[in-house]
């Protein structure tokens, strides 16, 4: 277990094994999708797979369009939305409505070619790790959006799995940063400046703390003030925020950004994770509250 923590903390193999673990899901949700329709399902219930009749294809098509064409807009507006993680951002908030809202084959679709027809458009640096994020926003806010079926009144089974995802993440990571390669002085060399190895993994710790405490403080709020029905919409999204934020910006993304801004990606990938690490609280609590309110404005017209 110790070499495959200290493998896992060499050069990007975390950023490697982060995108196998999307894929090996993804796999594993075809396969029990298709065990489903095919085995489970009473006969003569389900004619047509409700993931790709005729509706779902033309809000797919609106997705992308909508998509592409913001990214589009405001890279002309403002050029330094073609940097990728920037680009990347913007087109996040789109895929992740869509995994949301139609599933998480559906959200993987629209994210792949939303960011090749981008790509087409605005041309910038091409990495692997960004098609991967794409693919990969659109398929866990998918998976995490079984959520939202969830009565406001079993909206604790969702507070269950956000500390449950958040404690299993935070073991496995800081056991793993344990293993960081450090100099004879036990210092890990981030943005060329020199820091404690042991302060890496405590970082991510006390953030992780910090995120478990912004979940329970917005349900006693929201609870406080009798709107237990939006925890049926907050909870849900916060743990989509929270699950795409850990397993593809932190740990796939950041592969993409040290080849695009590090001379060596494989010195510069634990420093481009430290970096994501410090913004996580900000960016989940802002991407939740622009992802409620995008969601609640597109539902409603959706299911009509």
């Amino acid at each position: 277990m110790d070499n495959f923590l200290q493998w896992l903390m060499t050069g990007n193999h975390l950023a490697y094994a982060s995108s196998l673990l999307t894929f090996i899901s993804l796999l594993l949700f075809a396969l029990g999708s298709f065990i489903y329709k095919k085995y489970l399902v009473r006969k003569g219930e389900l004619f047509i797979s409700p993931t790709f009749n005729t509706k779902n294809i033309t809000y797919m098509g609106i997705m992308i369009a909508c998509s592409v064409s913001v990214t589009v807009v405001i890279s002309l507006v403002a050029p330094i939305t073609v940097f990728p993680p920037i680009r990347v951002a913007f087109e996040g908030i789109m895929i992740k409505i869509t995994g949301m809202i139609f599933g998480p084959i559906i959200g993987l679709i629209v994210g792949l070619i939303t960011e090749l027809l981008t790509m087409l458009f605005i041309p910038s640096f091409i990495h692997p790790a960004y098609f991967v994020v794409a693919i990969g926003f659109g398929f866990w806010a998918g998976l995490a959006s079984f959520t939202f079926k969830f009565e406001a009144k079993k909206q604790w089974i969702t507070i269950a799995i956000i500390t449950v995802f958040i404690i299993l993440a935070t073991l496995f990571l800081y056991n793993t940063l344990q293993y960081l390669d450090a100099d004879e002085n036990g210092n890990v060399k981030l943005f060329g400046i020199h820091v404690k190895k042991e302060l890496i993994p405590s970082l991510f710790l006390i953030m992780m703390g910090i995120m478990l405490g912004i979940c329970y403080t917005m349900c006693g709020v929201l609870v406080l003030l009798k709107k237990q029905r939006w925890l049926q919409v907050i909870l849900p999204i916060f743990l989509i925020c929270i699950v795409t934020e850990i397993i593809v910006t932190i740990l796939t993304a950041a592969w993409g950004d040290a080849s695009l801004l590090t001379s060596n990606s494989d010195e510069g990938y634990i420093s481009m994770v430290a970096l994501r690490v410090i913004q996580m609280p900000i960016k989940i609590v802002f991407n939740t509250a622009l992802l409620a309110t995008v969601y609640s404005v597109l539902r409603p017209l959706i299911k009509k």
